[in-house]
C-alpha cells in the first residue's frame, strides 16, 4: 500500500511537471516578444542619446523639451573649457607680428593684472570685411582707405582653470614685434 501511494504521488508529480512544461512552452513566444520589445526600446534610447567626445559646458539650448528635431538641426551650443582659444581681429599693419607658433600674451578685461601665455594657432587668409553681412556701399565712387583686420586664433597654454574664462569675454592679444 505504501508503494502504491508512492507510485500515485510520482504519477501525479509527473502530470504536474507535464502541465508546467506546457505552460512554459506557452510562455516562450511571449518571452521572445518581450526580448524583442526590450531590444527595440534600447535601440530607441540609443538613437535619442547625444554623446560628446569631450566634457563640455552647455552655453545655450536651442530647443524645448519634447520638441522634435531634424537631422543637422542645432540643438546645443557648448564649449570645452580645457581647450580655451581666443579669436581676435588684428590690424593689417600689425599682422606681420603674428604667425602660427608665435608666442603671445593675453589679458582679460574681467581679470585685471593677470596675463595668460598663449600661442598663435592660425592666421586667417582674408580680411574680415570680405565676409561682412552688409558690404559698405560707396555710391559716390570716392575711395577712403580703412585699415582692415585679419582674424587670428590663439590657444592658451596651459589652459586656465575651468570656468575662469568664458566665451565672449573681451581680451587683448599682444605679441613681441618680429620682423
Amino acid at each position: 500500500q505504501n508503494a502504491e501511494a508512492q507510485i500515485a504521488a510520482a504519477t501525479a508529480a509527473r502530470e504536474e511537471l507535464n502541465v508546467l512544461r506546457r505552460q512554459l512552452d506557452g510562455l516562450d513566444p511571449q518571452a521572445r516578444e518581450l526580448a524583442a520589445q526590450r531590444d527595440r526600446v534600447a535601440l530607441d534610447i540609443r538613437d535619442r542619446t547625444i554623446l560628446m567626445p569631450f566634457d563640455g559646458m552647455v552655453d545655450r539650448v536651442f530647443i524645448d523639451p519634447g520638441e522634435y528635431v531634424a537631422a543637422g538641426q542645432r540643438v546645443l551650443m557648448l564649449h570645452d573649457p580645457a581647450r580655451v582659444r581666443v579669436e581676435a581681429n588684428v590690424r593689417e599693419t600689425d599682422i606681420r607680428h603674428f604667425r602660427p607658433g608665435t608666442p603671445v600674451r593675453v589679458t582679460v578685461d574681467a581679470i585685471p593684472g593677470r596675463v595668460f601665455e598663449a600661442v598663435v594657432e592660425r592666421v586667417g587668409g582674408a580680411a574680415t570685411s570680405e565676409f561682412a553681412l552688409l558690404p559698405s556701399p560707396n555710391p559716390s565712387g570716392n575711395f577712403t582707405k580703412i585699415t582692415q583686420r585679419l582674424p587670428i586664433r590663439v590657444a592658451l597654454r596651459p589652459a586656465p582653470e575651468a570656468g575662469l574664462l568664458r566665451p565672449g569675454m573681451m581680451v587683448q592679444v599682444e605679441a613681441a614685434a618680429v620682423e
